[in-house]
């Protein structure tokens, strides 16, 4: 587990590795993964220019958050910019133009709301056309989903664990292949060896095992090979640096990573769509409050729904709940 460590201390630490003093967000997010730390969120307010940061900046801060006035948050170009890339190639994956897309970034800003959305812009149909998978998996469990949805994009969300299993890896390593034909294969003595039967046979033994999974039957006997055609979407509060660097070279990665302040533009941005422009602010309004006061340390998305809701709710004194958001 990454430990976190305070703006300065980062700042000091990696102008003192690289002796300079200006770094891009990708030699930034190297360093904290090699140093084992977490990128304080901080240092992405410190920005010189659209992808260049100043540690100067940082340390004449002195650890000093940024204090957020809600009056003054504003729609943020790049943060836009951003989130209509990653609309754009969510639209590319759902095309069948892309195999597998990265997507990194903060907790709680709207990473999986955005990409179901825009699979479903596109027409696909949850279940059918797209599946969503939030539990940890196995080897062989990623292996039978992969199966049994071997035409459908995939999306995992937040299954972290995937790229710390050597089986897992490999497994997605085939998966994902820019070859024309993606072959993946599996040996157990409870899977049916498909190897050197022809093609109508092996098609017979794969539907079979599709429709006995659909109807329930957890005793299948799998094909230990079978040819995918989908597509994956992984989601990841992980910095790329932290995934299988094969299953990386075979992506696509598009890094949501905000400043505190960009967080909380877009909470403002998105609550406002999302419930009662009042609720919004008051709602809004309280949790800066927190935050301001070092009593909130990372803002997001949920917080400020979760606390929405409580003051929907009519319970009385709901500035009470806050803390509990």
């Amino acid at each position: 587990m990454a430990k976190r460590v305070s703006l300065f201390q980062f700042a000091t630490d990696i102008s003192k590795h690289h002796q300079k003093s200006k770094f891009t967000r990708q030699e930034i997010k190297a360093f904290a993964s090699y140093k084992g730390v977490t990128v304080p969120g901080e240092i992405w307010d410190c920005a010189i220019d659209r992808n260049v940061f100043s540690t100067d900046t940082a340390t004449d801060r002195k650890l000093v958050r940024p204090i957020i006035k809600f009056e003054e948050l504003q729609k943020d170009k790049t943060v836009d910019e951003l989130f209509e890339d990653l609309n754009a190639l969510v639209s590319v994956v759902g095309k069948k133009k892309l195999n597998s897309l990265i997507v990194t970034g903060n907790a709680g800003i709207g990473k999986t709301h955005t990409i179901i959305t825009a699979l479903e812009k596109q027409g696909l149909v949850k279940d059918i056309d797209y599946v969503v998978f939030r539990s940890k998996s196995s080897p062989l469990g990623l292996y039978l989903n992969l199966f049994l949805h071997h035409d459908k994009v995939i999306v995992f969300d937040d299954l972290d664990d995937l790229f710390t299993n050597d089986d897992c890896s490999s497994i997605l390593k085939a998966a994902l292949d820019s070859y024309e034909t993606r072959e993946i294969s599996w040996s157990s003595k409870k899977m049916i060896n498909v190897v050197g039967m022809d093609e109508e046979s092996r098609n017979t033994v794969e539907e079979t095992a599709r429709e006995r999974l659909m109807e329930g039957n957890p005793d299948v006997k799998l094909p230990n090979r079978f040819t995918f055609k989908g597509q994956v979407i992984f989601i990841s509060n992980l910095s790329a640096e932290n995934f299988d660097k094969a299953v990386l070279s075979r992506s696509m990665n598009i890094d949501l990573s905000l400043s505190d302040t960009q967080v909380f533009s877009r909470m403002k941005l998105i609550a406002e769509k999302i419930v009662r422009p009042a609720i919004a602010k008051k709602s809004m309004m309280t949790i800066i409050e927190k935050y301001n006061d070092g009593t909130l340390n990372h803002p997001n998305m949920r917080t400020i729904i979760n606390y929405a809701n409580v003051i929907q709710s009519g319970v009385k004194n709901p500035e009470r709940l806050s803390k509990y958001c």
